[in-house]
């Protein structure tokens, strides 16, 4: 099982690059850095960061965003740690591109990649809808933004109930605008 989803997740990466090298001009790609922290339900929440990539689709309101997060271990009750990374696909609907504040909205799926310290848990597919706020200080090429966003998603447990890690993320980051 972990092996097709391996392969999915190299197919998705690689279907990516693909588009990202044919089908988008070069001016209009944003790479970005984030700190990040996670409040999840039934683990504690942790801090961690990431880095994206947005391009447009169709018009500069609408942008296709790849993310891929990285937090610190979090606590489970009974002495038990969690790692979580999340890989995220989506979109973002700006609606005033181009100004000096630029608010959005964003949403999308997520593949969680999760693992226990003294637990069996499965890695899994979730969804996150959020909004966010971009603000171009002046400076060529810089952008600095922060977002909330809500995640959806159960990590499958062998034994015992699953762990609900569902719950507010905040970002706060810097854009690179080409």
């Amino acid at each position: 099982m972990k092996r097709k989803n391996v392969r999915l997740l190299n197919l998705l990466l690689l279907s990516g690059a693909i588009f990202l090298l044919v089908a988008v001009p070069a001016r209009a790609i944003d790479l970005y850095g984030f700190a990040s922290y996670w409040d999840k339900k039934d683990a504690e929440g942790t801090w961690g960061g990431g880095l994206g990539l947005s391009l447009p689709l169709l018009t500069d309101r609408l942008r296709l965003d790849g993310r891929i997060y990285g937090f610190a271990d979090s606590d489970l009750p009974g002495d038990d740690q969690l790692s979580l990374s999340a890989l995220d696909l989506g979109l973002q609907l700006h609606l005033t591109p181009g100004s000096t504040l630029d608010p959005y909205l964003l949403g999308g799926g997520s593949w969680i990649m999760a693992d226990g310290d003294r637990i069996s848990v499965d890695s899994g597919f979730g969804g996150y809808l959020g909004a966010g706020i971009e603000w171009a200080p002046g400076l060529p090429l810089l952008r600095i933004f922060a977002e909330g966003l809500y995640r959806f998603s159960e990590i499958d447990r062998d034994h015992g109930e699953d762990i609900d890690v569902s719950g507010m993320t905040g970002n706060v980051g810097v854009k690179i605008h080409f």
